[in-house]
């Protein structure tokens, strides 16, 4: 009788050994799982904010740029006005309007802004030459930046994918009208320093 009590008693021992076994796996696993989301998530916010924080800086660097090429067009303006023998024409452009077909979708709907007289939200041909948008003529610009030691910083060196306006109101300013995206903290996609739109 005590052996069968005995073995009886080491059946049930051996089961719930097992069962607490089992369930301290399944506990473990759980915490596992739960430091495995837990870091994970971590990770995630620190690339998030690894992002935001590249993305300011691109942003940074780009309006840098435009500052940089903003003065440079204004200086060449200046020297062109008061000296009439420089063959410079305005503003540090290449001389030649730009055909609408050339201009971004993103910049031509953000210049209906300054741009669209006739309030078809939409930039003609007309419109385009009312504010005198303009190439810029690089070896000029070039030759300009060296001079002032500047260096551009952003991740889009191509001068052919700046514009200028070269008349009225907003004669000077140096817009950007190449494929890259420099969107902001606000979530605004910069095109120059003073054309900004938000994306949609």
């Amino acid at each position: 009788m005590y052996t069968r009590n005995l073995l009886s008693y080491n059946y049930k021992s051996n089961i719930d050994s097992i069962v607490i076994r089992k369930i301290n796996l399944i506990k473990m696993l759980f915490l596992l799982l739960l430091l495995i989301i837990f870091l994970t998530s971590i990770v995630r916010f620190y690339n998030f904010i690894e992002c935001i924080n590249s993305s300011s800086l691109a942003v940074d660097d780009f309006k840098t740029d435009i500052s940089m090429l903003s003065e440079t067009v204004n200086t060449l303006e200046t020297e062109r006005t008061s000296n009439e023998d420089l063959q410079i024409n305005d503003f540090g452009s290449d001389g030649k309007i730009v055909d609408s077909s050339e201009i971004r979708t993103d910049l031509a709907t953000a210049l209906i802004k300054i741009g669209d007289m006739d309030n078809d939200k939409k930039l003609s041909d007309d419109e385009i030459t009312e504010l005198g948008m303009m190439k810029l003529d690089t070896k000029t610009i070039q030759k300009e930046l060296r001079e002032f030691q500047f260096n551009l910083r952003s991740s889009d060196h191509n001068l052919n994918n700046f514009i200028v306006i070269t008349k009225g109101k907003y004669a000077g300013t140096i817009l950007y009208n190449g494929p890259l995206k420099f969107i902001d903290d606000e979530h605004k996609r910069y095109f120059g320093l003073e054309l900004c739109m938000d994306i949609k």
